[in-house]
């Protein structure tokens, strides 16, 4: 597709400032189909141009002279909903008339309806607060042309199936629909089937689930030796922005406050935080005011940040898509990027489920000496002075050496201790030590189990009715890692605390090396061989 492709000048000229030079892969399938009126499915992760992808045909299509509401765009978080609303105003930077309103949760909702009341011709929002301004007859869709649901499959995850069911009844049956989603499970694709019209189906991942621009290493560190092996990262590579990702809020919390110990600028984003501190943050990353952050995955969840260069998984995270959620950060729009991820002992069996579903292998480093971050701090040192002895006024400072060569100094002494108290105030107390680990994936030996008439072998499963397990999660955890047919997993019963399912016996060394130590509901599966069908146990998990 052309860059020039008939657009708007307005449109055209606002994205050419902001850089664009030719359309990514989602926008170029993508804005087509939407100028043309088509319903669309996109396929695509964070960081493809998608709001780009959507937004420059919303632009086109309503009429800024109508003052009603045309445009409507869901997405699963306030965080998103404004990043999106500011994409789209920069595009619609030389549109005098475009207005764009945000609705969420968390923020006074009379001030939402008297932004409302201004008659914006789109509207950003997540689905309760949708929701609660239609009840209110506030928010009224009877012109609407667009409907856009954004990050579909996040949505359905946090249980907001009912809400966007609910405003899809409230809005004209004649519209145009477009629904983007980073994953395409049965429940997304249930919702296209329902409201909408024939779409056109797009999809820009490929069988490598990662971004090929991001280079993606992992290194084995004791788990008390993480932050020691963070920090010496952060100088060595010394990242324009970096996130950091934790798996919990608390772990958050923490790690933020011992780099800023270290002198690390840093703030933290996480859902216990209010609201006005989170974009707080956010604004001041985006802006460069702070080059890291500290987040968990849900709190970072859409975030959009071009000039991200490095992303830090502190904790492995707890599932594969989550992974690529994370180092969808980096890497966007063809720039370089990089996905660091530090590895306990215990935590290779999820490097290598990891690896089996992105389709890619992540490459071993070392972590860097604590000699070698020092080297790298002095030659960032030499690099500053220069700066200033070629671009500084410097009397005051010349005045004051030649006071202390009046104390009978040599320059040569001055430069030392100069240099001297500007190391040691730079350096915090540090691990001088070589914290590299050197490990192995547990691996998980079968101590075999009776076949029965059938030829099939039962298993325990530390996973049930408690986790919200369901048989289709059984067979999905089972004929994702092994080459079974679903049919040929039987048997399956799901009790409170655990479940019980049968395999062919021919397959049971691999079912249980390959689901053993890896991820189910949240939890690290344990697999252990049980009697034949008939006789399981009905309160406490069999010895192994």
């Amino acid at each position: 597709m052309e860059f020039n492709i008939g657009l708007r000048q307005e449109i055209q000229k606002a994205v050419e400032e902001m850089g664009f030079v030719a359309w990514s892969e989602i926008q170029e399938q993508t804005i087509p189909l939407l100028l043309a009126g088509k319903d669309v499915i996109g396929h695509s992760h964070t960081g493809t141009g998608k709001t780009a992808a959507y937004g420059i045909p919303i632009l086109e299509r309503i009429d800024f002279d109508l003052e009603a509401v045309q445009a409507l765009i869901i997405c699963p978080t306030r965080e998103l909903a404004v990043q999106i609303r500011e994409e789209i105003m920069r595009i619609a930077k030389y549109m005098e008339k475009c207005r764009i309103v945000t609705v969420y949760g968390g923020d006074p909702i009379q001030n939402q309806i008297y932004a409302i009341k201004k008659k914006p011709q789109i509207i950003v929002g997540t689905p309760g607060r949708t929701i609660d301004l239609l009840d209110r007859k506030v928010l009224k869709l009877e012109r609407l042309q667009i409907m856009v649901l954004d990050e579909a499959d996040e949505m359905l995850k946090m249980g907001f199936q009912e809400d966007i069911e609910k405003i899809f009844q409230a809005i004209p049956a004649e519209r145009q629909t477009m629904m983007f989603s980073a994953t395409m499970p049965r429940s997304v694709m249930g919702l296209a089937k329902s409201y909408m019209r024939e779409p056109e189906f797009v999809k820009v991942i490929g069988e490598e689930q990662t971004n090929s621009d991001v280079s993606q290493f992992y290194y084995k560190v004791k788990r008390e030796n993480k932050t020691e092996a963070l920090y010496r990262l952060l100088n060595v590579y010394h990242p324009k922005l970096s996130l950091i990702f934790c798996n919990t809020k608390a772990k958050v919390d923490e790690l933020t406050q011992e780099l800023l110990d270290r002198g690390v600028n840093c703030d933290k984003i996480h859902g216990d935080l209010p609201q006005t501190t989170r974009l707080d943050v956010l604004k001041k990353f985006h802006n460069g005011i702070i080059d890291v952050m500290v987040a968990t995955d849900v709190a970072a969840r859409g975030l959009d940040i071009r000039e991200v260069e490095a992303v830090f998984n502190y904790d492995v995270p707890e599932k594969a898509d989550y992974y690529v959620h994370r180092i969808g950060r980096t890497g966007r729009m063809g720039d370089a990027g990089y996905s660091f991820t530090l590895v306990s002992k215990g935590e290779m069996k999820e490097i290598e489920e990891i690896e089996r579903i992105i389709k890619a292998k992540i490459k071993k480093r070392t972590i860097p000496t604590y000699d070698k971050v020092l080297d790298v701090k002095n030659d960032k040192l030499i690099q500053q002075v220069q700066d200033l002895v070629a671009h500084g006024d410097l009397d005051k400072e010349y005045a004051i050496m030649n006071k202390m060569i009046a104390f009978n100094l040599t320059e040569d002494q001055i430069i030392a201790g100069l240099l001297k108290m500007i190391i040691r105030e730079s350096t915090v107390k540090a691990n001088e030590a070589d914290i590299n680990e050197e490990f192995e994936a547990k691996k998980f030996v079968f101590g075999g189990a009776p076949v029965d008439n059938a030829g099939l072998v039962r298993f325990h499963l530390n996973v049930g009715k408690q986790d919200n397990l369901v048989v289709s999660d059984v067979l999905d955890f089972i004929c994702g890692k092994v080459k079974l047919q679903r049919r040929e997993v039987q048997n399956i019963a799901i009790l409170t605390e655990f479940t019980f399912f049968s395999v062919p016996a021919a397959v049971k060394e691999e079912v249980y090396g390959k689901l053993s130590g890896t991820r189910l509901k949240g939890k690290i599966a344990k697999l252990s061989p049980s009697k034949p069908l008939g006789r399981e146990w009905t309160a406490h998990p069999p010895r192994a």
